[in-house]
């Protein structure tokens, strides 16, 4: 298979121009290739279906800054139904890292290649589609959380060490533009896990990331059919049974659980009324979560930023927060859905006109009636976006409104860039009106990092849809940082160090939050790691009253870019009025079909350095995963939290999943308890969920 790769690629360089012999820049600009028929969905494949393909290689190491070593081919083709991909990939003598069996749950620590497209091409839609060495494949959407179309892949090993793969992605399941004759940006890229090699074949020196999609190549001339790009509606119905003495104990979602009534029914919809553009709609959503624990006793200076797992959250998210989130150690947002509990109805409009991205929603539940809206202009490449932004939040008698406009911008040559934000806002429960302005400026490039900030939050500023971590604080902010690789003959793979300071005063002039925090990661060629923090940090939570948080950290991992890796971090220091040690202990192990994660955290809390112990807190976590198929797995988690001396309530929580995805996209789920409750829950959840219509997500 091997020499038949070899002699394919030889073809295609000697009959078709549409070659890179090297990594490409993004003012590359690439001819589609239509095929005249669908190649066939095997391997190897056939070199005569593929010769008039796109063809890459020359892939560069990103995490090297260097050509990689190990030999990658990546061929496109397109028709007018799908998108077909194949990779051939060289690695003699370097392990092939393949564990992951269940599709859409992840490949990430696994060698695997992916395909990576915006169809924007702005950076407003992207979607990457990934493939392990076993076939097994996950995708994601920068416009959904839960995108899980139905997809093919399939993929073999060779004896030699190498492996191939190919993909079939239908063009119904991205959200293509509607003109006849359109350009798209897109990128293949590769990672081979036993040497933390992320290989791309897009590259620019002031790349900050892969999947910076400012950095890919326009892919032109692409001719498609109104109906191919068009993707179908959709619909999730639910039904689900639950039981137990704790059979009406749900959690909200912010991490709450409260007694409720449980939904039976609830139905989600999404219908596209453009290509690009779609009506979104909710009624009666679970909110049973059966899926996320996020839980942590770790010691935190800011309240807790909870992720969002409800899926009318989570499609085209991006659409409403438009304006930049910006920060030096984290940025406030004006609209942050954990904090909306539980809802009973919503509506969305959300998706892109052109260069235009429109969302807007409305929520409604018991004491909540919330309206927000965002919109963006992106030129083309996603050099320059205008945007702005409001939320309407109506909570038991409270009335609150805040409104924004931003700016970003960036020289994707040099790397710098600018971005603003401001928003204000008007709650009945205020005197007067409340600000946030953000400002950076600075330049990003491969090796050096020199931002700087300015931040002014008004007091009294603090959306009830949003979050803020700190109000009342007007200063400036600067980061300064290098990212270097190690030589060939180094023992190093990659360093990287940064300092952040800033010094924000309250209104009355006294220092409101002061910090000067250094961070450190060295990666070693071997798989071990060295990372930290140190610096003293200052926040004063109330008129005269500081608090000090000047802890420091060393982590060390081991094959933490593998399924099969080792944490350990030790943090101490004062927090808060105390001294605070604390420890954590992180492993994974693949056994086959069986996983298994494993953590041990503690935190002690003393008077002083040298002072007796005032509290203690300790977390154990563990979880089995069975894997049954491509489509089905069973998981058994067990986490026990004693003592006080921490961020989360003692006790301990048993927990049984299993859950199955049909052919057709319906889902299953049957749990015991649940793995995010402060003790074992005695209530059993039986959900199924019927999905008609286009790709899950898409």
């Amino acid at each position: 298979m091997r020499r038949r790769f070899a002699v394919a690629a030889v073809l295609v360089c000697a009959a078709f121009p549409r070659v890179s012999p090297a990594a490409v820049s993004p003012n590359a600009r690439i001819l589609a290739a239509k095929a005249s028929s669908a190649p066939p969905f095997a391997l190897p494949v056939d070199p005569s279906r593929w010769q008039h393909a796109i063809v890459a290689h020359g892939f560069v190491d990103f995490t090297a800054r260097r050509r990689s070593p190990y030999r990658t081919m990546a061929y496109l083709l397109y028709d007018d139904t799908n998108l077909y991909v194949a990779f051939h990939c060289e690695q003699r003598g370097v392990p092939i890292t393949a564990t992951q069996r269940v599709d859409h749950a992840g490949v990430g620590g696994d060698d695997h290649v992916m395909l990576a497209i915006d169809t924007s091409g702005n950076g407003t839609r992207i979607y990457t589609f990934r493939v392990n060495p076993l076939g097994v494949h996950d995708e994601s959407s920068s416009e959904n959380a839960r995108y899980a179309p139905s997809w093919r892949s399939i993929a073999r090993i060779d004896p030699d060490g190498s492996y191939d793969v190919m993909m079939i992605v239908p063009l119904a399941d991205i959200r293509a533009q509607s003109t006849p004759v359109q350009s798209w940006r897109f990128d293949f890229e590769r990672f081979i896990a036993a040497r933390n090699a992320d290989t791309t074949w897009a590259y620019a020196p002031a790349m900050q990331s892969i999947t910076s999609a400012q950095y890919w190549p326009v892919l032109s001339g692409i001719r498609l059919q109104a109906r191919s790009a068009r993707p179908r509606a959709q619909a999730d119905l639910y039904g689900l049974a639950s039981g137990g003495s704790d059979g009406n104990l749900f959690q909200d979602g912010i991490g709450r659980f409260e007694r409720t009534a449980p939904r039976n029914v609830g139905l989600d919809v999404t219908v596209p009324f453009t290509n690009t553009l779609a009506f979104v709609g909710t009624l009666a959503p679970d909110f049973s979560n059966v899926e996320e624990d996020q839980t942590t006793i770790a010691p935190q200076e800011f309240a807790k930023a909870y992720s969002e797992y409800r899926p009318f959250f989570s499609e085209g998210a991006q659409y409403i927060n438009a304006i930049p989130q910006i920060g030096a150690l984290g940025a406030n947002s004006m609209f942050y859905t954990p904090s909306i509990g539980i809802f009973n109805s919503g509506l969305k409009i959300e998706g892109t006109a052109g260069r235009n991205a429109i969302g807007a929603l409305n929520v409604v539940g018991p004491g909540v009636n919330d309206d927000a809206a965002g919109y963006a202009y992106t030129t083309p490449g996603g050099a320059f976006s205008l945007s702005a932004q409001s939320v309407f939040a109506n909570h038991d008698g409270l009335h609150d409104a805040t409104s924004g406009i931003g700016l970003s911008r960036l020289n994707r040559r040099s790397g710098e860039n600018t971005e603003l934000a401001f928003s204000a806002e008007n709650d009945s429960a205020l005197a007067g009106a409340a600000h946030d302005v953000n400002l950076s400026e600075g330049i990003r490039n491969e090796h050096f990092t020199l931002e700087g900030y300015y931040r002014d939050t008004s007091a009294g500023y603090a959306p009830l849809d949003g979050y803020t971590a700190v109000n009342d604080a007007r200063g400036p902010a600067l980061v300064v940082g290098y990212h270097g690789t190690g030589s060939s003959h180094s023992p190093i793979l990659s360093y990287q160090s940064s300092v952040t300071m800033d010094r924000y005063l309250a209104r009355d002039g006294s220092v409101r939050q002061a910090d000067i925090n250094a961070f450190y990661n060295v990666q070693f060629k071997n798989l071990i790691s060295v990372q930290g923090f140190l610096g003293p940090s200052e926040l004063q939570i109330a008129p005269g009253a500081i608090e000090w948080f000047n802890r420091r950290q060393i982590a060390l991992g081991y094959a933490e870019s593998t399924p099969d890796s080792e944490q350990f971090s030790y943090t101490w220091g004062p927090f808060a009025g105390y001294y605070v040690q604390q420890t954590q202990v992180l492993a994974a192990r693949v056994y086959g079909r069986y996983s298994l994660d494993l953590e041990y955290d503690g935190n002690v809390e003393r008077i002083s350095a040298a002072g007796p112990i005032r509290d203690t807190q300790w977390l154990r976590r563990a979880a089995l995963l069975r894997t049954f198929g491509s489509d089905a797995s069973l998981g058994l988690a067990f986490r026990a939290i004693n003592g006080t001396g921490g961020f989360a309530a003692p006790g301990s929580d048993l927990s049984l999943l299993y859950q199955q995805r049909f052919p057709n996209s319906d889902l299953l789920y049957v749990e015991f308890g649940t793995p995010a409750a402060t003790q074992t829950l005695h209530r059993f959840i039986v959900k199924y969920v019927f999905h008609t219509g286009g790709g899950s997500g898409a």
